[in-house]
């Protein structure tokens, strides 16, 4: 009896710490990648990656957003990317804030640092019109099967925005269309799983969607990751097939508002010159260093 007591009271505390602590964590997770290139970058580019906002009470309000944007200036990025899902849809006990009212709240993030996103199924199942206008009034651009040229004080990167690949809005020929096949780029995409489908001079993937698997068991990793890619590959940065992938765990939650083993996340990517981490070409050994909770 004393045992059943025992892993009854770690089951009741662990479900309170999925639905009230966790979901309302924050970490910042940091990698650094060499990036390619016969046009060496001038200095180090970060990339702040803010993925899967889910606005709803009682997680992630208003007034948490505008810290995470907060936070996300104090990180000092040169470029933020957004891979969807701003809106909630069909999760227990949450209450969808307009976009209208939650995007809001990045604005002063857009004004100071050049912003990119893209549409999630979330939106789309929300009303996708209606987010991209919000995202527009926000002052951030909504890439919509398109690639374009972004010049920062590092250098200039090319950027590909594919269109939701959950709800078959993607257009792979569309997007690469005005990429040049000797440019390296950045593909974002709201799905990991283009990843394998993408032209070789794409060197970064950078998506959300899975939620890191959102809910994770010790021993065992993500339960669900909405995703037909290795189980492995739903969460962190990784190299497969000569490019890398970065698969963001994000900030909200959907399905049950928990999160466990798997807290909300925000991404910094800071890209060198190739020269600067490795000898020549793209490193196959990766450096990451997790910094501390922010709230």
């Amino acid at each position: 009896m004393a045992i059943l007591e025992v892993f009854a009271a770690l089951a009741a505390a662990s479900g309170v710490y999925g639905l009230a602590i966790e979901p309302r964590r924050l970490i910042v997770r940091f990698h650094r990648l060499s990036w390619p290139g016969e046009r060496m970058l001038a200095a180090p580019i970060r990339i702040a990656v803010l993925a899967d906002v889910h606005a709803a009470w009682p997680h992630m309000t208003v007034s948490r957003l505008a810290r995470i944007a907060r936070r996300i200036l104090d990180l000092e990025p040169s470029l933020v990317l957004l891979p969807g899902d701003f809106s909630t849809t069909e999760t227990w006990g949450a209450v969808p804030i307009a976009p209208e009212i939650a995007l809001a709240t990045l604005e002063p993030l857009a004004r100071r640092i050049p912003s990119y996103a893209v549409l999630g199924n979330h939106d789309y199942d929300y009303d996708g019109a209606r987010v991209a206008r919000a995202l527009t009034a926000a002052g951030i651009r909504v890439l919509v099967n398109e690639s374009l040229p972004i010049d920062l004080d590092g250098g200039r990167l090319w950027l590909v925005g594919l269109d939701d690949p959950v709800t078959f809005r993607h257009d792979l020929e569309a997007a690469f269309a005005g990429l040049p096949e000797d440019e390296p780029a950045i593909l974002l995409s709201h799905s990991p799983d283009v990843h394998s489908f993408v032209p070789a001079n794409v060197r970064l993937v950078i998506a959300g969607h899975t939620h890191g698997g959102q809910v994770c068991l010790p021993g065992f990793g993500p339960v669900v990751t909405m995703s037909r890619l290795p189980r492995r590959q739903a969460h962190g940065l990784h190299e497969v097939g000569g490019r890398h992938l970065f698969v963001t765990s994000g900030v909200g939650t959907t399905g049950l508002p928990v999160r466990f083993l798997r807290p909300p996340e925000i991404g910094l990517i800071e890209l060198l010159p190739a020269a600067a981490l490795a000898p020549v070409g793209f490193p196959s050994r990766l450096q990451h260093a997790p910094l501390q909770p922010a709230e």
